[in-house]
């Protein structure tokens, strides 16, 4: 009994592996920003479509980060033997199956969106969903194509935030406008940071990203640039405190969001960094460590930050 329970965890753990365990903890910000930026009241939020999108994101991002891990594996066995090392301890066969119950589940979640009306969720979840499956998997592997190869990833940015927003609005406001284009663009630039550190193995495999189209010093510039339009998610905030709150009087709300802006300019001053450095794609590599830790230093006060708008 002892050896089958032993399998049974080094699989679980090859999974949390494969399923990029570390990054999606740090997701439950796209899943829920939106939603509460949206609801505008916490009794608002006391329904039955906010555990269902919550799932529904999640479905979709392990849907994303299993498929992203299935075509990366032959680049993997090369760089990145951890993760390749997952899936063979999970089996190719395993993944590929639990790769179809994670579309069922995505599917049926959207269809039932649909069918209690929110239309607009359901539709940006289908395109995430799609999304999700182009960019890694072949032949058309958007991963690969140069200039248009983060598209899909800024998508899966914006669209769980558009998502949530419309459960409760008809419409877009400026303030939810340019907190999204703030978000976005933040988490993107952490994200070329990461793929900066794998410009030589990228190449190898032929796989043309930003950094081999711009260059490795142009691409983290702009890395810079990016991380640090989520202070634009603090301005939109700060306008919502006060347009609810002519005297700002939500004090919590107000000290989260000066926390938060403290927090985006400490990420964005270390992605500064990186282009400061001699050997580029060195630099990319010690730092793109951290990604995980950007993911949460950013987002966690973002959604403390809008849930205490609610209150």
């Amino acid at each position: 009994m002892a050896p089958s329970n032993n399998q049974l965890i080094r699989k679980m753990r090859a999974f949390l592996v494969v399923s990029r365990a570390n990054l999606l903890l740090a997701s439950i910000g796209h899943a829920t920003l939106g939603l509460f930026l949206g609801a505008l009241s916490f009794q608002n939020l006391i329904t039955v479509e906010v555990p269902l999108y919550i799932a529904l994101h999640y479905s979709i991002a392990f849907f994303a980060c299993n498929i992203n891990c299935y075509f990366d594996y032959e680049v993997d066995k090369k760089y990145k033997k951890y993760m390749s090392g997952s899936i063979d301890i999970i089996h190719k066969h395993t993944l590929r199956t639990i790769l179809v119950i994670e579309f069922l589940i995505a599917l049926f979640l959207i269809v039932l969106f649909l069918l209690l009306g929110h239309h607009i969720t359901g539709i940006a979840a289908l395109i995430g969903l799609f999304g999700a499956y182009i960019y890694s998997a072949e032949p058309i592997r958007i991963k690969k194509r140069g200039v248009g190869s983060p598209l899909p990833i800024l998508l899966l940015y914006t669209l769980p935030l558009l998502g949530g927003w419309f459960i409760f609005q008809d419409s877009l406001s400026v303030t939810f406008i340019i907190f999204i284009i703030g978000y976005v663009l933040m988490n993107e630039g952490f994200t070329l940071v990461n793929m900066c550190e794998d410009y030589s193995e990228d190449k190898s495999e032929g796989i043309r990203t930003w950094a081999h189209t711009f260059g490795l010093k142009n691409t983290l510039k702009v890395a810079f640039l990016f991380s640090m339009s989520g202070l634009l998610c603090v301005a939109a905030i700060g306008l919502v405190l006060y347009n609810k709150f002519h005297d700002i009087t939500n004090i919590p709300a107000l000290v989260m969001v000066g926390i938060s802006t403290l927090l985006i300019i400490k990420a964005g001053t270390e992605v500064r960094q990186v282009y400061l450095g001699e050997n580029l794609e060195q630099q990319s590599k010690l730092y793109g460590v951290r990604l995980q830790k950007w993911f949460m230093m950013t987002r966690y006060p973002l959604m403390i930050t809008t849930f205490l708008l609610l209150l």
